[in-house]
């Protein structure tokens, strides 16, 4: 497998960084809005995992906390209380290591290789790691919650788990769609501009 190119140039300007933090948040606080209908469908996962998995941890997490720094606090089901909000946007870091790390390895390196061919496992790859790491987000977020609503660490993690249920299996069985499919077309597309196929390790 070859390796990785260093990123072009205009990725390592400041102004570039901040575009793509601002389009990513834009986009993902339209589709937040548009959506804001269905409770706990939202393509914002989604896109934090592929602006981790392009361009870093760095521009995933100023995207991800972007994001709630608005939809925390401006949002039709109310606003986010600090301790609800600490724990989001730690919460939406998971996704920003589920890209960043998956990008290092050998399976998403070689499904990306092999181009349009490899479409379908990409996505099948893509599911998994956003079922696992919504998993992870909405164990987490819910025993947050909880925390200091109930008297001791276990039964705010148990009260919440299972109140939170319904929510979590809408957030987790919608995500792991748009995983499969809004994040392997965007980043298959961005390959193919010549811009997904560098290294982004500590140049961020």
């Amino acid at each position: 497998m070859m390796p990785p190119l260093d990123p072009p140039a205009v990725f390592k300007r400041r102004s570039t960084k901040a575009m793509i933090v601002a389009v990513f948040t834009a986009l993902a606080l339209a589709t937040n809005y548009a959506l804001s209908g269905v409770y706990n469908v939202k393509v914002m996962d989604a896109l934090v995992f592929i602006v981790a998995f392009l361009f870093g941890v760095r521009l995933g997490i100023g995207v991800g906390t972007s994001i709630w720094l608005v939809w925390g606090f401006v949002n039709p089901s109310g606003v986010d209380d600090l301790i609800t909000f600490s724990f989001v946007v730690v919460g939406e870091s998971f996704y920003v290591l589920a890209g960043a790390i998956l990008r290092r390895t050998s399976i998403a390196q070689s499904l990306l290789q092999r181009g349009g061919s490899s479409f379908r496992q990409l996505g099948l790859v893509f599911a998994l790691v956003g079922l696992l790491s919504t998993f992870s987000y909405d164990v987490f977020t819910n025993f947050g919650s909880w925390l200091f609503l109930t008297s001791s660490s276990y039964e705010a993690f148990v009260r919440g788990n299972i109140i939170g249920a319904p929510f979590s299996v809408a957030h987790e069985a919608s995500n792991t769609v748009f995983f499969a499919t809004v994040a392997p077309t965007i980043i298959v597309s961005i390959r193919r501009l010549g811009f997904g196929s560098f290294r982004e390790e500590g140049r961020n």
